[in-house]
């Protein structure tokens, strides 16, 4: 039995995301209203401490997901890292795993 109790539901997605803030491409693991939890390979770990405001841009995605067949959205918002984990060192970079919690309403551009 999961005993872990979230406010709303997981959307387990690999999407393509940008961090505005950093110019990395991520890779999205998991998104909900309330936040992302995304990996990154990076150098700079400070890019990611916790408490940190980080800007995200979720690429054009089919909108199939919000009613509207064959057009595309792209959804863009802040948030504050709430959680960072180690996952792997790839030659000086670091693979990191990274929890953002959304500090504003997302918006969703069509």
């Amino acid at each position: 039995m999961n005993d872990e109790r979230r406010a709303s539901e997981r959307l387990e997605r690999s999407l393509p995301i940008s961090l505005l803030s950093h110019g990395h491409m991520v890779k999205l693991k998991n998104i909900s209203p309330e936040g992302v939890y995304f990996e990154v390979i990076t150098n700079d770990v400070n890019n990611y401490a916790l408490g940190k405001e980080i800007m995200v841009y979720i690429e054009p995605i089919p909108s199939i997901y919000m009613g509207a067949e064959g057009s595309v959205c792209c959804i863009t918002g802040f948030g504050k890292v709430v959680r960072v984990e180690g996952i792997d060192i790839t030659n000086h970079d670091k693979k990191l795993g990274v929890a953002l919690k959304f500090s504003e309403e997302l918006k969703v551009c069509v």
